[in-house]
């Protein structure tokens, strides 16, 4: 079974020297005859390079069968939101097994979350076929760098990023970029808003048009989302109503009321929270979020279910919508 973790201070030789072995066997055929030679001096002999991994300047993931190291990739935060993967490695017997995207997926969320909005690498043949699987686009034409490999300049935006929960909702320690499938007892965090002023009345809205092709912008809906990574159930109703509507909820206010598991789209799975906050406000306090929402409206509860019923409202609240209004009018 291949296990993955952050790089230990005695992993750092062993990972670079795989990196070599790699580099040589799998990307030396398309380079010139020196360039091994070339890379290895500029790099591995680079003391300051070195230094890099232990003081925690270029982190370093690594993928393990047993107590051998089988594959590896390290990054570089670089400064500002532009962070690099400066090395992706992973041993000839092990190809075609998704290391090298699971790998790939713990850098990008280690370097999002510290905080790059755009991920660079420089591309070898080789590799090429996999980086653009993944989402990396190139962003110049083939060029040779100084020693003698043929590379492609590459970049990658990645999505938000989730804690990863098991069934229970304890955080594992793992993190998930949105939009990619997740594994087998994974869930990720996130919350149904209802807002209700008391008279008998829930504040809905209308989701704003993002894309020709999601099928569901229009439909009216309770304020939700998910959890980024850090947030916990709370937090997140609090800031997915703020930045969708532009209100404040008042914490003391607010009632978990429900918590279930659902499969979603694209392979993931998830925990959904329902929270009802007494809350009352004229419609113009709304303050529509950018490419969020586009309509708002005080409905009763048959009015809802009239949306629902004539599939002109989205989300899955059938299973706790008439016990919600049951208890809250």
């Amino acid at each position: 079974m291949i296990t993955y973790r952050k790089a230990h201070a005695d992993d750092i030789q062993a990972s670079l020297d795989l990196a070599l072995r790699v580099l040589a066997q799998f990307h030396a055929p398309d380079c010139e005859q020196k360039a091994v030679s070339n890379y290895f001096t500029a790099r591995f002999k680079d003391e300051r390079y070195l230094n890099g991994f232990k003081s925690g300047q270029y982190p370093m993931f690594v993928a393990l069968d047993g107590e051998s190291i089988v594959g590896m990739i390290t990054g570089d935060r670089g400064t500002g939101a532009l962070s690099t993967i400066a090395e992706m490695a992973v041993d000839g017997a092990y190809h075609r097994q998704g290391i090298a995207t699971e790998l790939m997926n713990r850098m990008v969320c280690e370097l999002k979350l510290q905080g790059a909005d755009k991920i660079t690498l420089k591309a070898l043949p080789y590799g090429l076929p996999f980086y653009l699987t993944y989402g990396f686009i190139a962003t110049d034409e083939k060029q040779r760098s100084q020693s003698g490999f043929d590379f492609i300049p590459m970049a990658y935006e990645p999505n938000e990023i989730w804690d990863v929960l098991d069934i229970n909702g304890n955080k594992t320690g793992r993190y998930h970029e949105r939009g990619r499938p997740m594994a087998a007892g994974d869930y990720h965090l996130c919350v149904h808003v209802w807002k209700h002023n008391g008279k008998g009345e829930w504040l809905i809205d209308k989701r704003a048009k993002k894309s020709p092709d999601d099928i569901h912008d229009g439909k009216w809906e309770t304020t939700g989302g998910a959890a980024i990574a850090g947030d916990d159930s709370l937090t997140a109703a609090l800031r997915e109503t703020k930045e969708e509507l532009g209100l404040v909820l008042d914490p003391a206010k607010g009632v978990l009321f429900r918590r279930f598991a659902r499969e979603g789209y694209h392979g993931h799975t998830y925990l959904m929270d329902v929270w009802v906050f007494e809350h009352d406000c004229a419609i113009e306090d709304v303050r529509f979020g950018e490419r969020e929402t586009c309509g708002v409206m005080w409905a009763n509860a048959d009015k809802i279910r009239g949306l629902i019923k004539d599939d002109k409202f989205f989300s899955d609240v059938d299973m706790y919508f008439d016990e919600m209004v049951e208890k809250w009018g």
